[in-house]
């Protein structure tokens, strides 16, 4: 067993299998002033607080600028010190553009908690699709 054991099988539920993604365990794993870091270079982007911040965000997410936006991982990786995500994403943005991008979630841990997560992410597909911007995907080509 891992020592993050309990952050690995939470990041399996939480982004595993696109549409059946639950958060909810993996919330209960943060800290009460965990920090989410996103790409300051989307419109939603910033630096989020608490387990409630980490909420509100999503919340806001699909409120303004998704219809959905689902995860698949395609490993956990524990670090001990971190836990690694990286997952394919699929979102339907408001204006009825899709996208499919690959992410990478960093967990910093503490005692078994959350305490910092940071997205790497390819910002400019996003804004793009939040733009209604064509955009190459050189993967596909």
């Amino acid at each position: 067993m891992s020592s993050n054991q309990a952050i690995v099988d939470a990041c399996h539920r939480a982004y595993t299998g696109f549409e059946k993604n639950d958060s909810s365990d993996l919330v209960t794993l943060m800290s009460p002033d965990v920090a989410f870091h996103f790409p300051t270079s989307l419109p939603y982007g910033g630096t989020f607080h608490g387990r409630e911040g980490f909420v509100a965000f999503y919340k806001d997410l699909f409120d303004h600028y998704y219809d959905y936006f689902h995860y698949d991982l395609h490993t956990v990786l524990d670090a001990g010190s971190h836990v690694v995500v990286p997952v394919r994403a699929r979102a339907r943005a408001k204006n009825g553009r899709t996208m499919e991008n690959e992410h990478l979630l960093l967990f910093a841990v503490t005692d078994g908690l959350i305490t910092e997560a940071r997205l790497y992410a390819d910002t400019a597909k996003g804004r793009d699709v939040l733009e209604g911007l064509e955009f190459f995907d050189s993967a596909a080509n």
